[in-house]
């Protein structure tokens, strides 16, 4: 393949833009399987079976992951010092959307179903949950991982132990989780948080493969695992690779309504379950 054709590997205006395909496949993927209701399918005609929609949702988690510890890892990297003023921009970053649809929503209950403004809405918002009674994990799987990555960032070690620390504490949520009966939602995509670190760590070397021979190869290996014996582990985190060398290759970063709901991506998130729920 010509090299001119190649752009950057993962660029600011593709990731933002992947972020996007992300966030739509995780509302598609809720929404095929009728969350919040307890129907699968719900929404969709029985003929879109095909296209295996319920895996939309832990694909698109595994992109939000990978980028976020790839972005996060990035940004650290580069600063000279991670202060206060970087750290409360960070989570101001994070919480703003959670305050905000929580604003929305209780004028919304306000108008419509007052008879849900009750204490109970207090013990929603402390515990970052989403209205109503939803278990609002990746949110908080996402501020954890930032949370801990920065302070990692703010004692004195090198990178290599930085990641080497996030990865043992991600295998060890995996393992944790697991063990304890956890839907496999809370922890089979938790590793693509430090693989995104590494690829930023060595962005080097994985700039240097090949575009077209990683998506196929990948795109191959997929095929097997769902083929001979689904692990979705493995199946999300061969997606994320196949969708950064992919996007190197195939222009998205134009497309100003990815780049919006990408760089938005968390009010969509919440604004999703209680739209789907009504």
């Amino acid at each position: 393949m010509n090299n001119s054709v190649v752009k950057e590997f993962l660029r600011y205006e593709d990731t933002y833009c992947l972020r996007g395909i992300a966030m739509l496949m995780i509302i598609i993927g809720h929404t095929y399987n009728g969350y919040p209701t307890e129907d699968a399918s719900f929404y969709f005609p029985s003929w879109l079976h095909f296209l295996y929609i319920e895996l939309w949702g832990g694909m698109g988690v595994a992109i939000f992951l990978f980028l976020s510890g790839f972005g996060l890892f990035t940004t650290l990297c580069r600063r000279e010092t991670i202060d206060k003023q970087y750290i409360y921009r960070k989570l101001k970053r994070i919480l703003e959307p959670f305050l905000i649809y929580w604003i929305v929503e209780i004028i919304v209950l306000a108008i419509i179903n007052r008879q849900e403004l009750t204490m109970h809405i207090v013990k929603e918002i402390a515990t970052f949950s989403i209205h109503p009674n939803i278990e609002n994990w990746f949110f908080k799987v996402i501020a954890v991982t930032y949370i801990i990555t920065i302070a990692l960032f703010r004692l004195r070690m090198n990178n290599s132990t930085r990641i080497f620390i996030i990865s043992a504490l991600a295998l060890l949520y995996l393992v944790i989780m697991k063990e304890l009966g956890f839907g496999q939602w809370w922890y089979n995509n938790i590793l693509c948080f430090p693989i995104g670190a590494i690829v930023a760590h060595n962005y080097s070397f994985f700039e240097k493969l090949s575009s077209l021979m990683m998506s196929i190869f990948t795109f191959v290996l997929m095929l097997i695992i769902y083929l001979v014996h689904m692990n979705t582990l493995v199946f999300h985190l061969l997606f994320v690779f196949i969708s950064i060398y992919a996007i190197r290759i195939i222009s998205i970063n134009h497309n100003k309504l990815l780049y919006f709901i990408g760089y938005n991506s968390f009010i969509f998130y919440f604004i999703e379950c209680p739209i789907e729920d009504e």
